[in-house]
């Protein structure tokens, strides 16, 4: 799948409140075997909050299937362990996946591929449909960007909605249909031909909600961020700082109020303030703690209960791993065979260091870390979480350089991956004292690591 360049992003969504239908997924997943299949999807396109909604193991051919009841159409992921590609995901669909070997490339540790698949879709052609339609559009704003971006001439944009139209007769899809109106109302609005307010009234307001569609909802959120930012943070900046200080969602939405278009449109208006508070969780203007309070009170008194639920992705997704949260909850054999968790470690600044046994740089950075643990002495320890086949090698390789870290043997365990957003191996975790969130993700090993295990250490001695 290429997602759309720019600012357009590839997306999923269908009306709501269908009855749910039955999806088949099927595929090889070349030598990679007995590995956990997961398909995952956002719980809502405002949050951006993902939950995986089903999950197989491959078996000793890398051959799996999955079949599951779904709602709604949604711009998902596959994944294989770590590795995921993008794909949309339709009730009432079968899907069919041809996963390659080898999509890590030998390099950085970033330097890692999304998940590299063939797929063959029984969708009415949607993903063929996306597809090609990203294709025309990317080419569209290759070979016209001086046009739309220098020039704000909306005629090219009229051009391509006339090939799209000409391309696509007949297409009946509402999500596909949807995902064209707004990707070309998005370059309408980044032309600067049509201000702000009028993409605001022409596309949003006594418009429908298309709470599942991915293109429309990153629309939203870039459109009324600007429009927030130019109507608000001049005149009403201290008063918002004040109510968010003070948790109060009644001050906010007052302040929310003094705009007429936000004023009579509740739904629009919840979803705003949604966004608007939660860019402010990371501002150290705002409280984080009067985020939360706000938030928690719309997850319980909206009049509309997605939007509840919206609020509450949000208090999870800001407060995942962060400063100060309890570290997530595991139980994690030693090679004794004795099940350790984090609240195991409780005394001392702690780094966890989740890595592989077949990780050559995962490998190298324990000189980084020796040296560190040698220089912090009883004021760090370090833990290593071996994800994968034959964590005992870790293990003899400590201890062969005299090296007595404890290893945790994560084996398969997808879930500690997941609840520790593991994305890539190395991924380094700094623990408070108290077992809570330090600092996560941390710098690489020969980066900033060092500085920010200080900073945590003083930090911690201030609490």
């Amino acid at each position: 799948m290429k997602r759309l360049i720019s600012l357009l992003i590839i997306i999923s969504a269908l009306p709501l409140f269908l009855a749910a239908q039955s999806v088949s997924i099927q595929g090889k997943a070349q030598e990679r075997v007995f590995e956990k299949v997961q398909i995952k999807v956002y719980a809502d396109q405002f949050s951006h909050l993902r939950k995986t909604i089903a999950e197989t193991i491959t078996d000793d051919e890398g051959n799996f299937s999955l079949t599951f009841d779904y709602l709604q159409t949604d711009y998902a992921w596959i994944s294989v362990e770590l590795l995921e590609g993008e794909f949309y995901l339709t009730p009432g669909a079968g899907y069919t996946f041809d996963v390659f070997p080898d999509t890590v490339r030998k390099g950085s540790v970033y330097d890692q591929l999304p998940l590299q698949f063939n797929m063959q879709a029984k969708d009415d052609g949607l993903n063929d449909n996306l597809a090609r339609f990203n294709a025309m559009y990317n080419s569209f704003v290759v070979n016209h960007f001086n046009e739309i971006y220098r020039s704000r001439d909306l005629t090219v944009i009229h051009q391509l909605r006339k090939e799209v139209e000409d391309t696509f007769k007949g297409e009946s899809n509402d999500y596909f249909n949807t995902y064209v109106k707004y990707s070309l109302a998005q370059l309408e609005w980044v032309s600067k031909k049509k201000s702000t307010n009028t993409i605001i009234s022409e596309y949003f307001f006594d418009k429908p909600i298309h709470y599942n569609n991915i293109q429309y909802t990153d629309f939203f959120k870039s459109v009324f961020q600007e429009y927030v930012v130019s109507k608000f943070y001049g005149k009403y900046f201290g008063q918002l700082v004040e109510a968010v200080h003070k948790g109060s969602l009644e001050e906010l939405e007052q302040i929310l109020l003094q705009d007429e278009k936000l004023a009579v449109d509740q739904k629009i208006r919840e979803l705003v303030l949604m966004q608007l508070v939660s860019k402010f969780y990371n501002d150290p203007d705002f409280s984080k703690k009067g985020v939360i309070e706000i938030l928690s009170k719309l997850s319980k008194s909206s009049s509309v209960q997605f939007h509840r639920e919206i609020a509450g992705n949000y208090i999870k997704k800001l407060t995942r791993l962060a400063s100060g949260t309890p570290a997530p909850q595991f139980e994690l054999p030693v090679s004794s065979g004795k099940l350790l968790s984090p609240k195991d470690f409780k005394g001392q600044v702690v780094i966890f260091d989740f890595l592989k046994a077949d990780c050559k740089i995962c490998l190298m950075h324990f000189d980084f870390l020796q040296d560190l643990s040698s220089r912090m002495g009883s004021k760090l320890k370090i833990v290593v979480l071996a994800y994968g086949d034959h964590p005992e090698k870790i293990t003899q390789l400590l201890r062969q350089r005299g090296i007595d870290w404890q290893v945790l043997y994560v084996g398969k365990r997808t879930d500690v991956l997941n609840d520790y957003q593991v994305k890539i191996f190395p991924t380094y975790i700094i623990l408070n004292p108290d077992a809570t969130i330090g600092l996560a993700p941390a710098s690489m090993a020969d980066e900033n690591l060092e500085n920010e295990v200080l900073w945590v250490i003083n930090a911690s001695k201030t609490q």
